[in-house]
C-alpha cells in the first residue's frame, strides 16, 4: 500500500510533464508554421524530439524509485523543459524576425531643418518671425512645404526666397542673403562631400526641425522574382547607405553597391561592385518624392536619395542586367550584425594594411589575419584613403567583409550566436525579398549545405568633374568604363548560365588584386566626426486619408519681389581639384 501511494503522489513530476507536452505540441507546430524546414529534416527533428520527451516523461513518472534517480531524472526534465520552451521562442522569434525584414516600414520619415550661421542671433522657433529663409522647393517640394506648413500652424511669418540648387542655397546663407535656409538632412553629406562646404556642419547650427512620416506602400520597391529561388539562378542588389540609426529615416546617398548573381544548382556567387562615385544616368519615379528630370546625370551615391528603386534601376541600366531583388542595410546594420556574430576573420594582404582608419581615427589593421568587431569592420569597409587606388580598394575590401559575414552566418559559431544575430537582423537591413522566397532558400541551405564558391570582379574608372544633379554643380566623379560594364554584364550571365565567371576573360589591363605599394598611409588626415542631429522625441503619425496634395498658404506669407533675381552659379572649375575631402 505505502508503495501505491508514493506513485500517487508525483506532483512536480507531473507538473513537468504536462508542461513539456504543451512545449512539444507547440514546437512542432511551430516548426511547420515557420516553413524553414526540408520535409525530411523536419521529419527526422520532429521524431528525435519526440522521442526523447517520451522516454524522459516515462522513466521520470513510472521507473524512477530511489530519491537520487528520482533527483537526477527530475533534473533532466527540467533541462528537457527549459529547452523546448527556450526552442519555441527561437522559433517565434525567427517567424517574427522574418516577417519584419520582408515587409517594408510602416512609414518614412523625412527630417527637414532650419538652419543658420552658428554667429546668428537665431536660437528659437519665434526669432524666426518675419526673416528670410532660402529654400529649393524645384529639389525638394513636399518636405520644404511640410517644414513651413509646420511653421505657419505655429503663427510664425516668414518671408522665403527659392533658389535653383543646393550650392546656391547654401552660398546665400553664407553671404548673408538670407537669415535661414530649409534643409532636408538628406542632403547634408552631399554637402560635406563638397570641398567649399567640408566645415558646413561645424559652421552652422539648427533652429529648429520638423519631421514627417508618410505611408510607404510595398509598391514602391517591387520585385522581379524569379521562378524558383532554390533552383533559378538570380541577382541581388545589396545596397548600403550612409546613415546610422534605423532604417526608418529617409532616403541617404548609396554608400556601397554590391550585386549578388547566385546560381544555387552550381554553388557559386559573382559579386560584382560599383564605384560609388561613378557617373550615371538615373532613372527615377516619374512622379512623387523620388521623381527626378529626364536625363538627370548624377554620381551613383546620390541615386539612393531618390529611393533604392532608383539605384536599382540607375545600375540596370547602366550595365544592361535585370536586377530581381534589392536588400539596403545601413552603417549601424554593419556593426550590429558582425557583433551578433562576435566578430568576423579578415585576412589583409600586402597592399590592403590600413594604419589609421580614416572613418574614425582608430588604430588600423596590419598584414594577416585579424579578428575583428562591428565597427573595425565597418571602418575597413569604408576605407579608401589610406590607399593608392581609392575607391577602387574599398570596394574589394566591402567584398571582403560582405564574405567574412556569409562564412560566420554558415559556421558551427552561429549556433551559440542565434539569439544575438536574431535580435540584430530584425532591425538591420529590409528587403523586397518575400517571405516565402526567404523560407525556400533557408530550406535549400539546410538541405543541401552547399560549399559556396565566391568570384568578384570590381569595375574602375577615370577621376573627371560633371555636374551632378543632387549638388546642382560640378563635382568629383568616376567616370563609367564601358568596356568594363561589358565585362561585368558577360561575368554575371556566365554565372546565370551555369558557368564559371573567369570564363569571361578581363582584358582591360586594369588588376583587380591591390599592388603590394598600394597602401600609402592615411595617418595625416583623419575625418571629422559624422554628424548627428539633435535627438528629438516625435511619435510617428499620420492619418489614412493621406494624399498628396500640395498644402495651402494664406497671404500672411509674404515674398518679396526683388528676390526672384538668381545668382547664376559659377560653373568654372580648377583642372587639379579632386575630391580627397569625401568620407
Amino acid at each position: 500500500m505505502p508503495k501505491k501511494n508514493n506513485k500517487k503522489k508525483r506532483p512536480f513530476s507531473k507538473l513537468i510533464s504536462i508542461v513539456s507536452l504543451l512545449a512539444l505540441v507547440l514546437f512542432i507546430f511551430q516548426m511547420i508554421q515557420i516553413d524553414l524546414f526540408p520535409i525530411n529534416l523536419l521529419i527526422v527533428l520532429v521524431a528525435l524530439v519526440s522521442i526523447v520527451v517520451a522516454i524522459v516523461l516515462l522513466v521520470l513518472n513510472f521507473k524512477t524509485k530511489k530519491m537520487f534517480s528520482r533527483f537526477i531524472i527530475t533534473l533532466v526534465a527540467l533541462c528537457m523543459c527549459a529547452g523546448l520552451v527556450f526552442g519555441n521562442l527561437f522559433l517565434y522569434k525567427t517567424g517574427d524576425v522574418f516577417d519584419v525584414v520582408t515587409s517594408l516600414a510602416d512609414s518614412k520619415a523625412t527630417t527637414s531643418s532650419i538652419v543658420v550661421m552658428k554667429n546668428s542671433s537665431l536660437y528659437k522657433e519665434n526669432d524666426l518671425k518675419n526673416k528670410k529663409i532660402g529654400t529649393i522647393e524645384n529639389l525638394d517640394e513636399k518636405a520644404t512645404s511640410s517644414m513651413l506648413a509646420s511653421l505657419k500652424e505655429k503663427s510664425i511669418r516668414v518671408k522665403t526666397k527659392e533658389y535653383d540648387s543646393l550650392d546656391l542655397l547654401v552660398d546665400a546663407l553664407y553671404d548673408g542673403k538670407v537669415d535661414a535656409i530649409c534643409l532636408n538632412e538628406k542632403y547634408r553629406d552631399v554637402l560635406h562631400e563638397s570641398e567649399a562646404y567640408f566645415n558646413f556642419q561645424t559652421d552652422s547650427r539648427i533652429v529648429c526641425q520638423n519631421v514627417e512620416y508618410t505611408k510607404v506602400d510595398k509598391k514602391d520597391n517591387p520585385s522581379d522574382p524569379v521562378s524558383n529561388i532554390s533552383s533559378k539562378p538570380f541577382t541581388i542588389l545589396v545596397t548600403g547607405n550612409d546613415s546610422y540609426g534605423t532604417l526608418q529615416d529617409s532616403n541617404t546617398r548609396s554608400d556601397a553597391n554590391l550585386l549578388l548573381t547566385v546560381n544555387p544548382k552550381t554553388g557559386r556567387i559573382l559579386m560584382t561592385s560599383i564605384p560609388r562615385d561613378y557617373y550615371v544616368d538615373l532613372v527615377c519615379d516619374e512622379t512623387g518624392d523620388n521623381a527626378c528630370p529626364e536625363d538627370s546625370k548624377d554620381k551613383l551615391t546620390h541615386s539612393g536619395l531618390m529611393g533604392v528603386k532608383c539605384t536599382e534601376r540607375t545600375i540596370e541600366k547602366a550595365l544592361g542586367i535585370t536586377i530581381n531583388y534589392n536588400i539596403r542595410i545601413n552603417f549601424s546594420s554593419v556593426v550590429n550584425l558582425v557583433d551578433a556574430l562576435d566578430g568576423i576573420d579578415l585576412d589583409v594582404k600586402e597592399g590592403e594594411e590600413v594604419d589609421v582608419f580614416y572613418a574614425n581615427g582608430q588604430p588600423g589593421l596590419s598584414v594577416g589575419k585579424h579578428h575583428v568587431d562591428g565597427e573595425t569592420a565597418l571602418a575597413f569597409a569604408r576605407e579608401r584613403h589610406a590607399y593608392m587606388d581609392g575607391d577602387n580598394q574599398r570596394v574589394r575590401n566591402q567584398q571582403k567583409v560582405f564574405k567574412a559575414i556569409f562564412k560566420r552566418i554558415v559556421s558551427p559559431k552561429m549556433i551559440t550566436n542565434y539569439g544575438k544575430f536574431m535580435d540584430a537582423i530584425a532591425v538591420a537591413f529590409d528587403t523586397n525579398l518575400s517571405n516565402r522566397e526567404i523560407s525556400k532558400f533557408v530550406k535549400y541551405e539546410l538541405s543541401r549545405l552547399p560549399k559556396w564558391k565566391f568570384e568578384s570582379y570590381t569595375i574602375a574608372g577615370n577621376s573627371d568633374l560633371k555636374f551632378c544633379y543632387a549638388v546642382g554643380d560640378y563635382a568629383s566623379v568616376i567616370m563609367q568604363n564601358e568596356q568594363m560594364n561589358e565585362i561585368a554584364r558577360k561575368k554575371i550571365q556566365a554565372i546565370l548560365d551555369g558557368k564559371q565567371a573567369s570564363s569571361v576573360k578581363d582584358d582591360t589591363g586594369i588588376s583587380q588584386e591591390p599592388s603590394k605599394d598600394n597602401s600609402i598611409g592615411n595617418s595625416q588626415e583623419i575625418e571629422q566626426p559624422v554628424y548627428e542631429a539633435p535627438v528629438q522625441n516625435y511619435e510617428p503619425s499620420y492619418d489614412d486619408s493621406y494624399t498628396q496634395d500640395e498644402p495651402t498658404y494664406d497671404d500672411s506669407y509674404t515674398y518679396d519681389d526683388s528676390y526672384n533675381e538668381y545668382d547664376q552659379p559659377d560653373l568654372s572649375y580648377d583642372s587639379n581639384y579632386s575630391d580627397d575631402t569625401a568620407g
